[in-house]
């Protein structure tokens, strides 16, 4: 058999994602199955996303719809939850294309790159293991990090002016979509720096951020970045003076 038709049928009949065991079966008749496994990975038509698990590539001329993002990062990461803008476009908040999955593990994965999409994953420790639901996509379910965990994960994992300037827009945009009450509550369990910062958004926003207040430290002082030199008090914070040419 050909191997774009031994492909195809494991396809039709397995889908996108398949273990070692269900490709033994298909591989069977060949005597040296792990030589056979490593021809179709260098013709690009496998990829092992793990141990003991494998993908098999869009194949443009079968037409077949490739299995949801949110799944195969969940799959490459069996103790992660998708979070970042992704999360975000899950839940309509996020209209812009995805090149990149980044989720919340509590294992270290290494980052992969399958159909020019890359998989990353940031490890956290047990206790900030949290801000997940279970939720439907396209081809079954996905671990997704909530709206609010999303937005602290991009403050304090990934922060940059562009990404706290995302944050921002979306409190200001989406804020009746935004549990505000849940924010406060995941924030305790980050850092002060995104304690102070999401507070400072909360001002710039309009959005009453007393409640948030409490949980900072008067006696330190943070910065957004390295480079940022204007200074709130109310917050002990160092920020970038652009962010507030966002004010609603």
């Amino acid at each position: 058999m050909r191997d774009l038709e031994l492909i195809e049928k494991i396809l039709i009949n397995e889908g996108h994602i398949i273990t070692i065991d269900q490709l033994n079966q298909y591989l069977a008749e060949y005597k040296d199955i792990n030589k056979k496994i490593s021809t179709l990975i260098n013709k690009g038509l496998l990829v092992r996303l793990k141990r003991g698990t494998y993908f098999i590539s869009k194949i443009g001329s079968l037409g077949y719809t490739s299995i949801s993002n949110y799944i195969i990062a969940n799959t490459i990461g069996e103790q992660s939850f998708v979070s970042f803008e992704a999360a975000l476009k899950y839940h309509g908040i996020f209209d812009q294309g995805l090149k990149n999955f980044r989720s919340i593990s509590q294992k270290q994965y290494l980052t992969k790159t399958l159909e020019e999409i890359t998989y990353e994953y940031v490890k956290v420790k047990e206790e900030q293991y949290f801000g997940f639901n279970l939720e439907k996509v396209d081809g079954g379910n996905a671990r997704i990090a909530t709206k609010e965990r999303a937005l602290l994960d991009l403050l304090e994992y990934k922060r940059s002016i562009n990404t706290v300037s995302l944050v921002l827009e979306k409190l200001i945009e989406y804020n009746s979509e935004i549990d505000i009450k849940l924010l406060i509550e995941y924030a305790q369990s980050f850092s002060q720096t995104t304690i102070k910062t999401l507070g400072l958004l909360f001002d710039i926003a309009q959005i009453d951020g007393k409640k948030l207040e409490v949980y900072i430290n008067k006696n330190s002082t943070s910065r957004i970045l390295n480079s940022s030199d204007t200074f709130s008090n109310k917050w002990r914070l160092y920020y970038d003076s652009i962010l507030e040419n966002q004010k609603v």
